[in-house]
């Protein structure tokens, strides 16, 4: 049975005064939010046991989604980045793994790509990747070679990756030592694609084109129009349509109202 990682202990405080200060895994999309979304075309797919690491008002989140998943708290969200929530999640990991950033919205069809795919696997937008906010892959074949923001270590760059990969179970120890290895050279504030290109040094990670598929990662005010205005549109006619319409159904807030404002529970 696969398993799922969403890493959303971020802040997004660049997209604060449009999300009303709320976590971007609570972006709104209809009736719902985008990480409900994301869970249920895990759920689809048939990944249950789903881990969420929490940080930046992780409380609301956990509202927003009751008991369904499993909760790692990212306490210091705040002078570390997605590397490190990566690495809390270690202990919980035993099955065949995807790691995915709360801020993607994605096409159905792109994690049916994912998933059917055998082995370790990244998703990549060959027709996307040009600016310096990207992360960028360079490919040998169809495997990765390197993967960053910076055109200084992409030599020849081959497209975006969307920050949506699979490891095999059997390959997750090594996926959490390269982690450790990442924080102790670099330190916590790396994204984990620090890890992903050290693991794909010892181990392949078959790289899967997607390009033509909607997607988006939601960073600033124009990422969050597309998503709303384009992204989620084709998304929704795919999700009201076979297959995706047999048993496809996003989850209901299991408690709405904490979105509004109100006091928020510690923990």
């Amino acid at each position: 049975m696969m398993q799922a990682i969403i890493l959303a202990a971020g802040q997004g405080s660049r997209l604060e005064q449009y999300n009303n200060g709320k976590p971007k895994a609570l972006i709104k999309l209809d009736k719902s939010r985008l990480i409900n979304y994301q869970i249920s075309i895990f759920r689809y797919f048939g990944i249950k046991d789903i881990c969420i690491v929490i940080g930046y008002e992780g409380d609301m989140i956990r509202s927003t989604i009751g008991d369904h998943c499993h909760y790692i708290n990212n306490a210091r969200y705040a002078e570390t980045n997605s590397l490190y929530s990566l690495w809390l999640a270690r202990d919980w990991v035993n099955d065949d793994l995807v790691v995915i950033n709360s801020d993607v919205l994605a096409h159905p069809n792109i994690f049916w790509h994912l998933t059917v795919n055998p082995g370790n696997s990244l998703v990549y937008d060959s027709t996307s990747g040009t600016d310096d906010e990207s992360m960028k892959v360079e490919l040998a074949g169809n495997k990765l070679r390197h993967i960053s923001k910076s055109f200084a270590v992409i030599e020849k760059s081959k497209g975006e990756s969307l920050g949506i990969l699979k490891f095999q179970a059997s390959e997750t120890k090594l996926l959490f030592r390269e982690v450790e290895k990442a924080l102790s050279t670099g330190g916590v504030n790396q994204w984990a694609p620090a890890a992903f290109e050290g693991f794909a040094r010892k181990k392949a990670i078959n790289c899967i084109d997607i390009a033509g598929l909607p997607w988006v990662e939601i960073d600033y005010a124009e990422d969050l129009k597309n998503a709303t205005g384009s992204v989620w549109p084709e998304i929704r006619k795919a999700i009201n349509l076979p297959p995706y319409n047999q048993v496809f159904e996003l989850p209901v807030h299991s408690n709405p109202e904490r979105l509004q404002g109100g006091n928020h529970v510690s923990y």
